[in-house]
């Protein structure tokens, strides 16, 4: 009997939940882009899409500002990456002392024909299951080790 009305609470509970409650809730594999576009909304964050040629596929990026960082976050489907340049000059010592001490990005040195720009990045793997909050959580997550990496530069 007390099975029964356990049962039936939750059930009642879970009926009661606003519908965006359960979204973030709810567990999915790949990351469509108007899921993008709503979380960006959620965060209140004003950006571009635009899109871009890969090897197998098109990949859908949104670039927008948070803090002092310009960010890119490209949809693979399955994967997320984020990812913000800098034009700042550091020695290699100091990118690899960077990426000892980060949690979550890594720094990544990359030359071009005529400069070389630093590149913050960090994935989120989709494929074991990935929620709406899981996602604010990342973007999130990134814009603390950008303003981290930003006194790090100084």
């Amino acid at each position: 009997m007390k099975k029964l009305v356990l049962l039936a609470t939750g059930l009642a509970f879970a009926f009661c939940l606003p519908r965006d409650v359960l979204s973030q809730n709810k567990v999915t594999r790949s990351v469509t882009n108007d899921a993008i576009e709503k979380i960006l909304q959620s965060l209140e964050v004003k950006f571009q899409k635009g899109e871009r040629k890969d090897k197998d596929n098109n990949v859908m990026y949104f670039d927008f500002t948070r803090g002092n960082s310009q960010v890119r976050l490209l949809n693979y489907g399955t994967d997320l990456w984020l990812e913000s340049t800098f034009d700042k000059k550091l020695k290699l010592e100091d990118v690899n002392r960077w990426n000892a001490e980060a949690k979550f990005s890594r720094l990544v040195l990359v030359e071009e024909k005529d400069k070389t720009v630093l590149s913050l990045e960090s994935q989120l793997d989709c494929l074991g299951g990935v929620t709406d909050a899981m996602i604010k959580q990342y973007i999130n997550r990134f814009d603390e080790e950008a303003k981290k990496f930003a006194k790090f530069a100084k």
